[in-house]
């Protein structure tokens, strides 16, 4: 039908203009928290070009519904305004004819967040932490700023040079702080630089002409030593493995896991397609409007809806991590409250 080829042409053009908008926002938002770490020397660009593409594909499960939702607002709004729906009832089609276009839209949008959610978005994160990993294992005198605290990897590892030599190969005035959780040790040595065992593969940073301190948390304890040449040995150059990390955790172990933390996680990876296809047929309702009322009036309404709904998921599934609550309601009553409001706009007669 051919109003049908209307409705689907004028959602799916703000849908992908205002999907490009956010991922371009997002993507900036990425690189802010990466460029300094590149800046420091402790990445690479191409690094944090490959952190921020991941972090993109990450956050396409929550971006997708959200364009979904604002492009359908956007454009029934618009046609609420200038008639065009008091036109199409006029021709016999009612609000039913935009809850199936909708729903069509919507549906094709779900199988497309309940993949990148099942799939896409577990290998992202898999792919992000071995990057960082490997940052962390390649960590490098040469790329450190002089003049500057550089915080290396989760190692709890603290490095202050005050100068380079020309070839940047030795590092003058070093302060080094390590925290173990029991005791915190601090380095400081005239020079220093960067060896690789040949056997172990184990890099070492090699200290001359300074002091080590050791001192306890609870103050019971202080070792105070001079040493002319002092190993602090880093992780090893190649990584075996990153751990359980749940967030990249496959699909089908987190279903068979008894952990919460897992089934929270589980539960959130189901319910992205169920969440895009409510938040596209609420927005029919929601966008109800009279003639030359203006097509941005419900956009504010819309954002405070969507505001909290989101919230209220996250919420849901921190109280199921937590133990707060267990697997049922689980993270699914915010969907639920959901679907009631869609239920009750669905049914308040049309003005």
């Amino acid at each position: 039908m051919l109003i049908n080829r209307y409705l689907n042409r004028e959602i799916l053009t703000p849908l992908m203009t205002i999907c490009v908008i956010l991922v371009i926002i997002f993507a900036g938002y990425s690189a802010t928290r990466y460029l300094p770490d590149a800046a420091d020397g402790l990445m690479t660009g191409t690094t944090v070009l490959a952190l921020v593409s991941l972090k993109i594909l990450i956050a396409l499960e929550v971006l997708i519904p959200i364009t979904l939702f604002f492009s359908v607002i956007i454009v029934l709004g618009r046609m609420h305004s200038e008639s065009e729906i008091i036109a199409m009832e006029a021709c016999g089609l009612g609000e039913r004819t935009l809850l199936l276009a909708a729903f069509k839209i919507s549906l094709l949008v779900a199988v497309l967040v309940a993949g990148l959610s099942l799939y896409a978005r577990p290998w992202a994160y898999e792919k992000s932490y071995w990057l960082k990993a490997d940052a962390e294992a390649n960590f490098d005198f040469s790329r450190l700023k002089p003049g500057r605290f550089h915080e290396v990897g989760e190692n709890n590892l603290v490095v202050f040079l005050e100068a380079l030599d020309d070839k940047q190969e030795r590092a003058e005035g070093i302060f080094i702080q390590q925290y173990t959780g029991t005791n915190r040790k601090v380095t400081r040595a005239r020079q220093a630089w960067l060896e690789t065992d040949p056997e172990t593969a184990k890099k070492v940073i090699v200290l001359s002409d300074g002091y080590h301190y050791e001192v306890a948390e609870d103050g019971s304890k202080t070792k105070i030593f001079r040493f002319k040449n002092f190993l602090l040995p880093l992780v090893p150059k190649e990584i075996t493995s990153i751990g359980y990390r749940r967030k990249a955790a496959s699909t089908m172990s987190l279903a068979a896991s008894s952990s919460p933390e897992d089934n929270a996680e589980f539960q959130w990876r189901i319910s992205t397609g169920f969440s895009s296809i409510l938040l596209g047929l609420l927005a029919v309702p929601l966008c109800r409007t009279a003639p030359r009322q203006g097509q941005h009036t419900k956009t504010f309404l819309a954002v405070v809806v969507f505001a909290v709904y989101y919230n209220m998921t996250v919420v849901a599934k921190t109280w199921m991590e937590q133990g707060v609550v267990g697997s049922f309601p689980g993270i699914w009553w915010p969907h639920l409250l959901l679907a009631l409001l869609l239920v009750i706009l669905l049914r308040r007669p049309v003005r």
